[in-house]
């Protein structure tokens, strides 16, 4: 297979994807407004940016021209805020068409291409109040290169199989971590066996001596002597078989567990072998972008791929294309300068762009630097002034770190007039977004005159994490190792203050301690002799967390919270341990971003115990999610209440008939087995014992009417899981506990 052939192989399928999400968004924000219609005309925006790029890439022009003009007309309606118009729809509707017939190998005559594009070029036209004039020729590609995806006899398998399999496959990690906790049980039984043996046989000398003056005993109690010591050597013989049958059994166990822990390993490393695929995949579409945009820019450049190797799982590399694809065209267009300029500045005419791809453990570091212009502060300063960013004087006074951080903002941008490939400010703005999800990091190197560096690091896999356990507050946490640089005690008299800030000596260095307590709004444990340190570490800083307790190192597979719970503190999900218990994963990026006093990206500071109620509440949660459940039992308890949980209504109701265990506050889910939340609400608050308990409803359904029976039925506050944030459930809390006081 050519390598042309393999770049429209990936472009047929990032086709097909961009097609489905373009159509489900653009019905939904027919029926939008508001905030809503402002975030899906966003991704709508950055969806035909993204499918325009892949269309250039492969010289498929008829999709590069509608997708460029569907771009425009969602940038235009998201600036004026407007919604989509029916018939605005229908034209755009008219062009995903087009490009759909397109994939599907069937073809569009030229007359209905025409009254598309003139179509949507009139309303890019009438939405910028400029005549319209007579639309252009629209030359269909080639037959080829509509209808060209070359067959193969391979199997092709959905990610989203993959995804259940190794969800699966997974779930073999929690059965042999459970299987490591009988085993270690075992073999604490072995030593206490091994213990008793040891005890019978210090006595074994006087058990003799009494066994030989049996026979000159007195016979009122020789008998019973006797009896005694017979059932003592029994007991005796009994215990070695036991203990040999055990050790026996262990040894098996032992084996078996062997076995397992192989087999478990194998078969992920072999169904995550499935889902890796060489960096150097994306390799072919992104020289072809280089080529194809430096030619329109006027400029030369190559593209050098290092490390094209390195293996990294399909959902994380697809997830990087289009932050590539940015971080590419921002070379191209604000890097690498055009050739006189650069012969002018003793430079070869032909700018150089080098991607290097490093695997280093579970985490893959990208590194994309150009040879071009560099970074200009002193612009990024004025253009920040001038989009109200920032006051003149703020501007001026911003060191180069700061400024550089405003790239990131979104709509920001350095270009003077809007392009093809710039001047709207999405491109580091998407880039950061993307890699943040991914739960990586983002930085931003730059010498003027020299050129620029942007290194990304991410995980190599999102479902398997190596992490440490750890406690706070009489809770169990886990963090990301790949975080951790150093776990050390420190001597409480070797800790000093300066500025009124805690500190220790870390690397000859004096740096900052914050207490992790302090960071989740957890009761602190009491101070001990040793401060248990967890120094997290990035290119760009290091922080110093003091733990209550530091356990072993744990391969834990992460479970998402879901996009309900999205807006959780410091969680970047949770995972179950061998013995059943759920675990959450602490978020370490937000964790060091509040320790070193960033701004958060949403307001999640947790209530204290004072501010949440004046004496411990007893909460009743009731929700059939183990991980909702969990979540929100820590961010309770960390507030200092006394929390008790159901699975469904029918339990819960069984415990509220126990009188002295009455708690203060219920809250419920709605969707729930046996009997829900609104069937709940309506038993409680039909029964004199119950109708005075405040009852909170949590749900994920956001509908009116939905809320309306919720308050029918006679709860006291209704929340929506995917705008609810720990705060809100605190504050919602407070309030109901004030008012029912």
């Amino acid at each position: 297979m050519s390598e042309r052939d393999d770049l429209l192989n990936i472009f047929w399928e990032e086709m097909g994807d961009y097609l489905a999400t373009l159509n489900q968004h653009l019905l939904k924000a027919e029926m939008s407004s508001g905030v809503e219609l402002g975030e899906l005309l966003k991704e709508l925006n950055r969806i035909a940016h993204s499918m325009k790029g892949a269309a250039r890439a492969v010289g498929f022009s008829l999709v590069e021209t509608i997708a460029h003009y569907m771009e425009d007309i969602f940038q235009q309606a998201r600036e004026r805020g407007h919604g989509i118009a029916p018939n605005v729809a229908d034209a755009l509707y008219d062009g995903l068409d087009v490009i759909q017939r397109a994939m599907n190998r069937q073809e569009n005559d030229a007359e209905t291409v025409a009254r598309v594009v003139q179509a949507l070029e009139a309303l890019v036209l009438a939405q910028q109040d400029t005549a319209a004039p007579e639309p252009a020729p629209v030359v269909l590609p080639p037959t080829e290169e509509v209808a060209l995806i070359p067959s193969e006899e391979t199997l092709r398998v959905s990610v989203r199989k993959l995804d259940q399999l190794m969800g699966e496959v997974s779930e073999l990690l929690v059965v042999k971590m459970r299987g490591d906790l009988r085993h270690k049980r075992l073999n604490d039984l072995r030593q206490r066996l091994h213990r008793w043996q040891r005890d019978w046989r210090a006595v074994r000398t006087a058990y003799i001596r009494l066994a030989r003056r049996l026979n000159n005993a007195p016979a009122a109690w020789a008998e019973d002597l006797g009896a005694l010591l017979r059932f003592l050597e029994e007991n005796q013989r009994a215990l070695a078989h036991v203990t040999r049958e055990l050790n026996a059994l262990h040894q098996m166990l032992s084996a078996d567990q062997l076995t397992l822990t192989s087999l478990t390993d194998t078969l992920q490393d072999h169904v995550s072998g499935l889902r890796m695929m060489p960096f150097e995949t994306l390799f072919g579409a992104l020289q072809r972008i280089t080529r194809d945009t430096a030619r329109d820019l006027h400029k030369q450049a190559e593209l050098v791929l290092q490390g094209g190797h390195v293996e990294i799982d399909k959902l994380v590399l697809d997830a990087l294309k289009d932050p590539l694809l940015h971080l590419l065209r921002n070379a191209l267009d604000h890097g690498i300068e055009p050739p006189d300029a650069r012969v002018a500045a003793q430079k070869p005419a032909q700018g150089r762009i080098v991607i290097q791809a490093e695997g280093r453990g579970n985490e893959l570091q990208i590194r994309i630097s150009d040879d071009g212009r560099g970074i200009d502060i002193d612009k990024v300063r004025r253009r920040a002034a001038t989009q109200g960013l920032l006051t003149a004087a703020e501007a001026d006074a911003l060191d180069e770190t700061g400024a550089i951080a405003l790239l990131f903002q979104s709509g920001f941008t350095t270009s003077d007039s809007v392009t093809t490939y710039s001047g709207r400010g999405l491109g580091m703005d998407i880039v950061k977004e993307r890699v943040e999800a991914l739960r990586g990091r983002i930085s931003v190197s730059s010498t003027r005159g020299q050129g620029t560096t942007v290194s990304l690091s991410v995980p190599v896999s999102l479902t398997r994490l190596r992490c440490i356990l750890l406690r706070v507050g009489g809770e169990e946490y886990a963090i990301p190792s790949i975080m951790v640089a150093r776990m050390l005690l420190v001597p409480r008299d070797e800790r000093f203050t300066a500025r009124g800030v805690p500190m220790i000596t870390l690397n000859n260095r004096p740096t900052p301690v914050t207490a992790l307590s302090e960071l989740l709004d957890t009761p602190p444990a009491p101070p001990a002799d040793n401060a248990r340190i967890l120094v997290l570490q990035t290119n760009e800083r290091t922080v110093a967390l003091e733990v209550d307790d530091l356990y072993n190192e744990l391969e834990l597979v992460l479970k998402p919270l879901g996009r309900e719970l999205a807006n959780a503190p410091f969680v970047a999900g949770a995972a179950l341990l061998g013995s059943g218990e759920v675990v959450l994963v602490l978020d370490a990026h937000d964790l060091m971003r509040k320790a070193s006093g960033d701004r958060m990206p949403r307001q999640r500071r947790l209530l204290t115990p004072a501010q949440s109620a004046p004496r411990r509440v007893r909460v009743l949660i009731v929700d059939d999610s183990i991980t909702t459940r969990t979540l929100e039992k820590n961010i309770l308890e960390a507030a200092g209440f006394v929390v008790s949980v159901a699975t469904d209504g029918v339990e819960a109701w069984a415990m509220l008939q126990d009188a002295d265990a009455l708690p203060d506050v219920l809250i419920s889910d709605v969707e729930m087995p046996r009997m829900n939340g609104l069937d709940l609400t309506q038993r409680v608050k039909g029964d004199p014992r119950t109708r005075n308990l405040p009852v909170i409803l949590l749900t994920s359904l956001s509908k009116p009417e939905q809320r309306e029976a919720g308050l029918r039925v006679g709860a006291d506050a209704y929340l929506v899981k995917s705008r609810f944030d720990q705060n809100e459930l605190l504050q919602t809390l407070q309030s109901v506990l004030v008012n029912n006081a």
